[in-house]
């Protein structure tokens, strides 16, 4: 069955405390309901010093909504590793990891804007180095054996549930991250479709006899979707939330940066609209879609997106598990297939 999945950025223009309240909490409560509705993940991400509320503390905000829930997923792609203490990350980490059951996935991304690393007393130039010493050190603390940490024996309780570590994966785009993801037996994580990178992640973990295990966006690209019952109408009324976000994220990529999500250049709710990054959907047409892609068939709704109204973003939530979800159910129930065919034999 295709997957499915909510985002949540908590961005907004011009912020102001109770309306960023207001997002937090209609957040908190879609995550609830969508937990009993068969939605299959939380994605999360990580920013600082934006000047719009994004997601800054991704593991706080991930456990809050899995100590919540039942069943749901959460995934924080990515948490910007180099920024994180090592211990208090292990300790994070391996706390949300005992409250959810082991719920939480994370990758471990460098991240690619300066001014986070300026506002957290972190050197940019040292980031693969800050990686390197930060998986090194969570490898070794979650093991719950005492290590050497700076001259000083350390030991870190409560271990993880999940053994031998929760499960983290190694983000980028980068050569460099193929590597590091095969040092550390961790797996790779792709945030664009790149065949050439995980062919090179494969060729060294056969060199390194051991099993490759990646994430690649997949070759449709599928971007953040809002659904509604007529799209016209809401890129009309509702497209300037979404070009919003575009063009603020957008304007924070690196020019050889590699990700399915920013969209560069983009200056009208059209450019947004033709860069097939942000869709307005029917129920019937993501259907038709989650039909024709297969296997590999997936959405990520993102309903808050941009500041957009919480009851048109419930409305866009309530498509999908009110429509879109049932159907997916009954088509995967099983021997539904066997018993269409045999149906549809004269």
């Amino acid at each position: 069955m295709p997957r499915t999945a909510l985002r949540f950025t908590f961005a907004l223009p011009d912020p102001d405390p109770v309306q960023q309240s207001d997002v937090f909490r209609a957040a908190l409560e879609m995550a609830q309901f969508a937990d009993t509705k068969g939605v299959d993940l939380i994605s999360l991400d990580e920013h600082h010093s934006s000047g719009f509320g994004w997601s800054s503390n991704p593991i706080l905000t991930g456990g809050m909504i899995l100590a919540s829930t039942k069943r749901i997923r959460v995934s924080v792609a990515a948490a910007l590793g180099p920024l994180w203490d090592p211990i208090r990350l292990a300790e994070d980490l391996a706390v949300v990891d005992q409250v959810s059951g082991g719920r939480m996935s994370v990758t471990l991304g460098l991240g690619y804007r300066p001014v986070e690393y300026a506002a957290m007393g972190k050197d940019f130039g040292q980031r693969g180095k800050l990686m390197d010493q930060l998986l090194e050190t969570l490898l070794k603390a979650w093991t719950g054996e005492p290590f050497d940490r700076n001259g000083t024996t350390v030991a870190i309780t409560p271990r993880p549930l999940t053994q031998p570590h929760p499960f983290i994966m190694v983000g980028g785009s980068a050569r460099a991250t193929a590597r590091r993801a095969v040092r550390f037996r961790l797996p790779l994580q792709i945030p664009d479709h790149l065949p050439d990178l995980l062919a090179h992640y494969e060729e060294l973990c056969r060199a390194e006899g051991i099993e490759p295990v990646a994430n690649m966006v997949a070759a449709h690209r599928p971007g953040m979707v809002i659904l509604h019952e007529d799209p016209e109408r809401a890129w009309s009324q509702l497209g300037k939330h979404l070009m919003w976000e575009a063009v603020e994220y957008g304007a924070w990529a690196a020019d050889d940066m590699k990700s399915v999500m920013h969209v560069r250049g983009v200056t009208s709710v059209e450019d947004v609209r033709a860069s097939g990054r942000y869709r307005v959907l029917t129920p019937e047409e993501l259907l038709e879609e989650l039909a024709e892609q297969g296997p590999e068939a997936s959405v990520t709704l993102h309903p808050l997106v941009g500041g957009m109204p919480i009851d048109e973003a419930w409305k866009s939530v309530h498509l999908l598990t009110d429509e879109v979800i049932p159907r997916l159910q009954a088509q995967h129930l099983p021997g539904t297939d066997r018993a269409e065919r045999s149906a549809s034999t004269p």
